[in-house]
């Protein structure tokens, strides 16, 4: 006699995420997101602020906000290479793990780590997959080549700051993008495409145009909202205030 096994019933939408994002950091999460209770239907990421409370916190309260030190810039060029090929949430959610693994994103004490710190953060185990940072040899390697190249371009004078050498890519005045629609948000710029080809007659790595864009919108040199939206009203508020003035797309 031939036993027949009734289908499993579909699992809920944010358990699927739950147990995608454990076969992809190859660990254990607590739990899965909780769905924002307040979500802002006139945002860009509208969709993805209601997704989870961390990605809501930090569209709302750093994506497009201006980022001027040394260790957010670099922190955010480092994220940004480390997301190609994987969704923001991935990085966002492994944070902590990163500033942790590369010293708060300090650049002269990244730039002083070796093969084998390369080797340790390769091998970490953690039963929580937030604990990890991204196990892929380039990308890790990248942070440890990118900190070194900057340490060397400030010493020869070629720059004179990490922040000063990539605001200069947009003449030190945040760019603000009006849209009439999420669909008109652009993936690459002509300055990221400048920030980009720049970087990797450097020497730089993971700095593609597309990964610049998005690195200069979570630093704030580029802002894209929709028009009519109280995001675009609060950014145009920040702005009017700002010294040294802003540009309109």
């Amino acid at each position: 006699m031939t036993i027949r096994h009734s289908r499993p019933p579909p699992r809920p939408r944010q358990l699927r995420r739950h147990l995608t994002l454990r076969r992809r950091v190859g660990g254990v999460v607590s739990s899965p997101p909780s769905p924002v209770k307040s979500p802002d239907h006139d945002h860009v990421y509208a969709e993805k602020i209601n997704q989870d409370p961390l990605y809501a916190d930090y569209i709302l309260n750093e994506w497009g906000f201006e980022k001027r030190s040394e260790h957010e810039l670099f922190e955010h060029l480092s994220l940004s290479g480390a997301q190609s090929g994987m969704s923001w949430w991935d990085i966002l959610c492994r944070r902590e793990a990163y500033r942790e693994a590369f010293h708060g994103f300090d650049i002269d004490k990244v730039a002083s780590m070796t093969k084998k710190d390369v080797e340790e953060l390769l091998c970490k185990k953690s039963e929580d997959g937030t604990k990890l940072v991204v196990r892929n040899r380039g990308k890790v390697g990248s942070v440890i080549n990118n900190a070194k190249l900057i340490q060397q371009l400030k010493a020869s004078g070629t720059i004179p700051s990490l922040s000063k050498y990539l605001w200069s890519f947009v003449d030190d005045k945040p760019i603000l993008n009006r849209l009439q629609t999420k669909s008109e948000m652009p993936t690459m710029t002509e300055e990221s495409e400048r920030m980009s080809k720049e970087l990797k007659k450097y020497g730089f790595k993971y700095v593609g145009p597309i990964t610049m864009y998005a690195m200069m919108q979570s630093c704030g040199l580029v802002m894209d909202y929709i028009v009519g939206s109280k995001h675009l009203a609060d950014a145009e508020e920040r702005l009017k205030k700002r010294l040294g003035g802003y540009q309109i797309r």
